[in-house]
């Protein structure tokens, strides 16, 4: 792929009517693959009115079917999920796929998903730290013993280890002042979701590096990602009707596609998406409504070449 940043694919896991079967998925990994995509990536919400798929469960069937490209979070609810399991199931992912998986997290979802998984929402702020914590001491070390607020453990072991050394890639997901201080500082980056404008992305960005360079980090070692949902066609309507359908069942009808989206022809896509690369995006995690591998074919074929 002709540009410098990393293009990844967003895995279709939201729909408004029945989800593809298995044996679809399988051609859309396989495809992406082959065509020299970069990574593949997966969102997570517990409680929806759409079929959601969920997301750990979809990347590993990515990784039985593919060998070498990249496989991620964007992101991961992590204070909704044990990071005790988080910490378990992720590394296995990335020992079972040599060491593949970024993993993408979050202080959580919609307010009425804490309830439910018995998390206090005030709370998650603590938990999603002590969290962290607890899970990167499994990673890394035997014979784990932690006494915190939330999490109590003595001398326990989580392997196999992930295959990554240090650790697996962690990435943060959120757009308050907050995340992006915790993404630079606890983090190896910060990835942005699917709104929002170049100028409010560059402005983010540029407070990420702030803040990794204050806290004694190398702000050009640490990455940045967009996500951006996308539908190439000649028909411009047509595009951004499809865009709608899908991104409306998931986000509501006040998701703004004109402004979020990229649709069109190929150099109506890229120029969107440029627009991020120049403002520091150094993956782009491009989004199809489906898992078709002919929609992947249009994307790396006419829209990849055209980045810079």
């Amino acid at each position: 792929m002709a540009t410098n940043a990393k293009v990844g694919l967003l895995v279709p896991g939201s729909f408004g009517g029945q989800p593809p079967k298995l044996n679809e998925f399988t051609s859309f990994f396989r495809r992406s693959e082959e065509l020299g995509f970069h990574s593949l990536w997966v969102i997570d919400r517990v409680f929806h009115n759409v079929n959601i798929l969920e997301p750990l469960t979809l990347l590993t069937c990515a990784a039985a079917v593919t060998s070498r490209i990249r496989l991620g979070t964007s992101v991961l609810l992590f204070v909704l999920r044990n990071p005790v399991m988080v910490a378990k199931t992720t590394a296995t992912l990335d020992y079972l796929s040599g060491g593949r998986l970024t993993l993408g997290i979050s202080l959580g979802g919609r307010d009425n998903e804490f309830g439910p998984m018995g998390v206090p929402i005030k709370r998650r702020v603590s938990r999603f730290e002590e969290g962290l914590a607890v899970m990167r001491k499994l990673w890394a070390e035997e014979n784990v013993t932690f006494h915190g607020r939330h999490y109590h453990m003595d001398n326990v072991n989580v392997d196999p280890k992930p295959v990554q050394k240090p650790a697996i890639p962690i990435i943060m997901g959120g757009s308050a002042d907050a995340v992006l201080k915790r993404s630079a500082e606890a983090g190896e980056g910060w990835v942005a979701g699917g709104a929002g404008t170049v100028d409010t992305f560059r402005q983010a960005w540029q407070k990420v590096q702030g803040y990794g360079q204050a806290a004694g980090k190398n702000p050009n070692a640490l990455d940045s990602g967009k996500l951006m949902y996308i539908s190439v066609g000649e028909d411009r309507a047509q595009c951004k009707a499809e865009l709608e359908t899908f991104t409306h069942a998931y986000y509501g009808p006040r998701y703004d596609v004109e402004n979020n989206c990229a649709f069109g022809r190929p150099e109506e896509c890229a120029a969107k998406i440029q627009g991020y690369i120049d403002a520091g995006a150094k993956t782009i995690i491009l989004g199809p409504t489906w898992p078709d591998p002919q929609k992947i074919t249009r994307i790396a074929r006419e829209v990849v070449p055209l980045l810079k």
